[in-house]
């Protein structure tokens, strides 16, 4: 259902090749808008019976276009320092990140290259004592996803609580005091971990209201792809669809993808709790797509990482609204 844009390199290469593939190209193309025409059933062209690109099978993957060749591969850019991941949009990408059970390992290297998957920052735009925070505080919050003498509920709900008590020192740029709180967190025992937390399991009525609430929210989102508004009716005729193990998988997704944007806004509260909405949205949604919540997860990252106006929607509704306080998106999270 995506319309594939080609960019202008290749898209002079298809314009030069001869032979009938040549011919297909040309005939395939829309030319005014540059990009591939679907078929009456949404899929690109060229797409084989098997689900793969014919124009890599039969030309080799240098004529695939570089939105092609690169996708499902996501970059973000902070300075100097580039993280890439895998993007939820791609099914296949859902299932490999949320199905996973193994503890992600985040690997680096140095480069010597300026050139990468897109374009940088250059590195004085960015606030590195600010970065290096909001990394050390990811880190802290990585680990409690992974405390595995908390139970698999209490670890999403211990996370943005110490998100938002972090928040706090980083807008003051108070960074030895965010790091004292990460410390804390990860120190404390679990009894007490689970005491504190323990009030908000008891909101189910207010849990369920504000499930509704965010649901007429996604309403306003513009679709991206196919299918979107349907998920939406159903969602609203069913009940949350909960997946513990994926969903911290999916949490830490957010995470990893969000959370560091906050060295532009100096916004970490708000990254935090961007990140667990998604997770309140897609646990909903996975009651719409009769349990599937792979297909909800898919979905939901097609309009909100592939839409920029989404995305900002997103974030104001989070930083601005009362019904995504700390009390709140933890009664949403832990509400049984």
């Amino acid at each position: 259902g995506w319309g594939i844009a080609i960019d202008r390199e290749t898209y002079g290469k298809y314009m030069s090749l001869g032979g009938l593939m040549g011919a297909k190209l040309r005939k395939n193309i829309d030319h005014r808008r540059r990009r591939f025409r679907l078929n009456s059933r949404g899929r690109c062209v060229f797409l084989d019976s098997h689900g793969l690109c014919g124009l890599c099978v039969d030309l080799g993957e240098g004529m695939m276009c570089r939105t092609c060749r690169i996708y499902p591969r996501h970059q973000e850019s902070y300075g100097d320092l580039a993280e890439v991941s895998l993007s939820l949009s791609c099914p296949e990408a859902a299932r490999l990140v949320l199905d996973q059970q193994e503890e992600t390992v985040y690997r680096q290297r140095e480069r010597s290259s300026e050139k990468s998957m897109g374009e940088e920052r250059e590195s004085g735009d960015v606030d590195k004592p600010l970065l290096n925070a909001l990394l050390r505080a990811r880190r802290a919050m990585f680990d409690l996803l992974r405390r595995g003498d908390l139970g698999e509920e209490l670890r999403a709900g211990a996370v943005l609580a110490l998100a938002h008590d972090a928040g706090k020192r980083l807008d003051r740029r108070d960074f030895s005091g965010a790091e004292a709180v990460c410390a804390r967190y990860g120190a404390a025992p679990p009894g007490l971990m689970a005491e504190k937390l323990s009030p908000f399991r008891e909101m189910e009525f207010q849990r369920r209201k504000l499930e509704e609430e965010y649901l007429d929210e996604l309403e306003k989102l513009e679709e991206v792809s196919g299918g979107w508004r349907e998920l939406l009716r159903e969602a609203r005729k069913s009940t949350s669809e909960k997946s513990p193990r994926r969903e911290l998988n999916l949490l830490e997704y957010f995470l990893y993808l969000l959370y560091p944007g906050a060295v532009y806004d100096g916004d970490s509260w708000s990254k935090a709790k961007l990140g667990v909405f998604g997770l309140l949205a897609v646990r909903r949604l996975a009651g719409g797509a009769d349990g599937d919540f792979l297909r909800a997860a898919w979905m939901y990252s097609r309009q909100v990482e592939h839409s920029d106006a989404n995305l900002e929607r997103l974030e104001t509704y989070v930083r601005e609204s009362r019904s995504c306080a700390l009390p709140q998106m933890l009664a949403c999270l832990l509400g049984e």
